[in-house]
């Protein structure tokens, strides 16, 4: 059976070992294969090529693509990083990694309303010009920003620190099926891989190294996006943070990176002015038409459903959340796709039909 597994079966055993990480996977694939690897360790561990083929055969199952630094369809920007994946697990597609600008929006699992909305719209303005938004799919700012991105133009890139195949946090179960859907789910955990605590400042050197520009939407003083903004720092990705109240605890951290030098974001097209900065070509926004029909047409069917609840006159975002019983972000998401479209407009938190 040794010569009927492709390398990538092997490297997924190895992964699955107890107490392997990233780091112990690199260095033992630093100047030799997986299979020789596995010779060498399968019989302690007690497994046989049996449970290699058993393994593989469930990530084939699940349609998760294996990616190692060789194949084709790995991602270009990881292939030099000191600390690149040895292995890398995708849900979605695979070319959503490949060939676009990408920013990373991050911040607090608790955000404050103005957090919510900021990100969701940060979100939906840069996908609609072909930025994909990457981002941990966390609560709070990691959801905002995705809810904004996805269906609004370029795919959106989901960075996890458990296996693909379990959504987490399971509240987020919607939101993960769409980002796999629209664009791809990576991660360095193989399938059933949990989220134990140690995985994710490791999974947050991967969302800063996907990237070309990291934002900070809102973060505590020393809140886990301190993680991703150091894996930047450390790889000479710029870095952004939107500015918010001195009384608000959620802007402690954003802040003190205005302080440290981060450039200042209140729009995307601060983060557009980065991205050119650093020499990334963004591609000229679609002229839309202007016939409502053509409009209505680009977005989803729940974007449509949320236009059809807008009124020429000016509602607030509880009385839409009421009247439309979706969650605050995935809420925020829509009404940014629909302002992006041309249908709806945003009058100080207020919005109405176009």
């Amino acid at each position: 059976m040794t010569d009927v597994l492709p390398e990538e079966a092997y490297a997924i055993a190895l992964s699955s070992l107890p107490n392997v990480g990233p780091a112990k996977l690199r260095g033992w694939l630093y100047e030799t294969t997986p299979s020789t690897v596995w010779a060498g360790v399968s019989k302690e561990a007690g497994l046989t090529e049996k449970d290699v083929a058993a393994i593989w055969q469930r990530h084939l199952d699940l349609r998760v693509t294996v990616l190692l630094p060789d194949n084709e369809e790995y991602p270009e920007r990881l292939r030099e990083d000191e600390q690149a994946p040895p292995i890398l697990f995708c849900l979605g597609d695979p070319e959503a990694l490949r060939g676009r600008p990408t920013v990373a929006i991050v911040g607090t699992r608790a955000p404050t309303r103005y957090g919510i909305g900021v990100a969701a719209q940060l979100g939906a303005d840069l996908a609609s010009v072909g930025v994909s938004v990457v981002s941990g799919l966390a609560l709070g700012i990691d959801a905002a920003a995705h809810e904004g991105a996805c269906e609004a133009g370029a795919p959106p890139i989901g960075v996890v620190a458990n296996g693909v195949d379990v959504p987490y946090p399971r509240r987020n179960a919607r939101l993960w099926q769409r980002v796999a859907t629209a664009g791809a789910i990576v991660s360095e955990a193989p399938v059933g891989g949990g989220s134990e605590k140690w995985r994710f400042p490791v999974r947050n050197r991967l969302l800063a190294a996907l990237s070309d520009v990291v934002v900070v939407v809102e973060s505590r003083h020393q809140g886990g996006s301190r993680h991703t903004v150091n894996a930047a720092m450390a790889r000479g990705i710029t870095v952004g943070a939107v500015p918010g109240s001195i009384r608000s605890l959620n802007s402690e951290g954003t802040n003190a990176l205005l302080g440290e030098g981060a450039f200042p974001v209140c729009s995307a097209g601060d983060i557009l002015v980065a991205l050119s900065l650093e020499g990334v070509t963004v591609p000229a926004p679609k002229v839309l038409e202007d016939d409502q029909k053509v409009l209505l047409h680009k977005v989803s069917d729940r974007d449509r459903e949320l236009y059809e609840v807008l009124v020429q006159d000016p509602t607030s975002l509880d009385d839409l959340a009421l009247a439309t019983g979706l969650p605050f972000a995935e809420l925020c998401g829509c009404l940014e796709r629909l302002a992006q479209a041309g249908l709806a407009r945003d009058l100080g938190g207020w919005w109405e039909r176009v």
